[in-house]
């Protein structure tokens, strides 16, 4: 767990060390940079390198009654401060970063695993009026805080899947989608289509704004739902809702 905290600390600028000089001070209270490092199994002078810039960052102070040992922040007013500096960040980023140049949207090849995921996170994330996904059960539970979501905030979704996620507000189909199968279509504006595979960590997927392919992609999935509705005697009619829908 520790090394989970320390890669999560090291994204808002900390550094590794200092890191570990946090979560040692947070196990065991006002240590001297020797007891630091002892416990933390580093070297003194990484260690008092380390304690000195993360008093620099706010993330420890020294103690007053006894200038040789030093004492972390509390957790929840260190949270409070990264909290804050983020989202002054991203209130900057928001004024200031350049907007870019319309181009003939490409076909791009996303990889690796959580790229994947953050990928189709982020377009449900940023959809406004609907999303069409067809996915194996195993992913569509991985993702299931995200589409409901989207349900909440009033969009139109329709997940085709060997299982029904359970997602109240949400059109739910039945498929014989294949382990690690993804496809999914946002506000008729992009796609999304490829395997992601959560037991290997793995995953490649193609992505495009290209009105050509999301155009495609959507004849394809509307067919595909034509089918679902032939073979379970619903031609002509809306795709079911989930029976979550209000509760």
């Amino acid at each position: 767990m520790d090394s989970e905290i320390i890669k999560a600390l090291k994204r808002f600028g900390f550094t590794q060390q200092e890191s570990i000089m946090y979560v040692t001070l947070c196990r065991h209270g006002a240590l001297t940079g020797y007891e630091a490092a002892k416990l933390a199994g580093i070297s003194r002078s990484n260690a008092y390198a380390a304690l000195s810039s993360l008093v620099e960052k706010g993330g420890a102070v020294v103690a007053s009654d006894d200038t040789s040992k030093y004492v972390p922040t509390p957790r929840k007013e260190l949270l409070v401060t990264i909290r804050r500096h983020c989202d002054e960040t991203l209130e900057f980023l928001e004024q200031h970063l350049p907007e870019e140049q319309p181009v003939e949207m490409p076909y791009l090849t996303v990889t690796g695993y959580q790229n994947t995921m953050d990928k189709v996170r982020n377009m449900l994330r940023l959809a406004q009026l609907r999303v069409y996904i067809s996915m194996h059960s195993g992913n569509a539970a991985q993702l299931k805080e995200d589409m409901a979501a989207c349900a909440a905030r009033g969009l139109k979704v329709v997940i085709l899947s060997d299982a029904d996620p359970q997602i109240s507000g949400a059109i739910f189909m039945h498929n014989a989608a294949g382990t690690g199968h993804i496809k999914l279509i946002a506000d008729t504006r992009e796609v999304i289509t490829g395997v992601v595979d959560q037991a290997a960590r793995t995953g490649q997927c193609l992505y495009s704004a290209n009105e050509h392919l999301v155009y495609l992609m959507r004849e394809a999935l509307l067919n595909e739902i034509e089918l679902i509705k032939i073979r379970s005697g619903m031609s002509g009619a809306e795709p079911e809702e989930s029976p979550t829908r209000g509760k």
